[in-house]
Formats: C-alpha cells, sequence, structure tokens
C-alpha cells in the first residue's frame, strides 16, 4: 500500500479475497481497519474477521516485526540520510526471518 488509508486498506483485502477465497482476517485496531466503510465490507463480502486485543500488541505478529527491527536497525542509531535508514532497513528485512506463530493465540 502507498498509505494506509481506508481505500488502500480495501483495496487490499479485495485483492486478498481473490487470492484466497476462504481467509479470516486478523485486524489490529487502526482507525484504517475498523471503520465503517471496512467493516460493511467484510460483512458484504461474508469475510470472516477479528481484532487483536487493546493493549495485546505482543499478539501481533506484525508488531513483534516492528519490534525486532527497533531493537536491531533503529534504536540508539542515527542515520546520515533518510536514503541510508531506507538501505539499512531493507538489508535487515531481507535477510531476517520473521518468526512468530499466531496459532499459539489462536488454539486453547
Amino acid at each position: 500500500m502507498n498509505r494506509q488509508v481506508k481505500e488502500e486498506v480495501l483495496g487490499s483485502i479485495k485483492l486478498l479475497k481473490m487470492r484466497f477465497p476462504k481467509i479470516l482476517l486478523l485486524l489490529d485496531k487502526a482507525t484504517w481497519n475498523k471503520n465503517d466503510y471496512i467493516i460493511e465490507y467484510l460483512e458484504y463480502a461474508r469475510i470472516d474477521y477479528m481484532f487483536f486485543p487493546t493493549g495485546a500488541s505482543d499478539l501481533n505478529p506484525v508488531e513483534e516485526c516492528w519490534r525486532q527491527t527497533r531493537d536491531n536497525v533503529t534504536a540508539n542509531i542515527s542515520s546520515n540520510s533518510e536514503e541510508e535508514l531506507w538501505n539499512n532497513l531493507e538489508s535487515y528485512w531481507e535477510k531476517q526471518p520473521f518468526m512468530h506463530d499466531v496459532l499459539n493465540y489462536l488454539i486453547p
């Protein structure tokens, strides 16, 4: 997505629905995910969805990836330019296998 706004989120959801007709979306409670525009489409398209609990960012695999990135790339480090920052981030993401089994949280 170019920007995290409801129109871009909806476009991504539609692409996911085409690729995976039967899906369960796990969403955080960002405004671009929980607005009426998105929820109405999810219900219309019969896409099952759940929201991560408030204050439980440790359950969200995306937040875990950001935590690891902060710890290993951006914490207490100053970049000389935006380009240098992007290069450092891309280099890290290309070689970092992010491991987070969200099913551990969904199966009792």
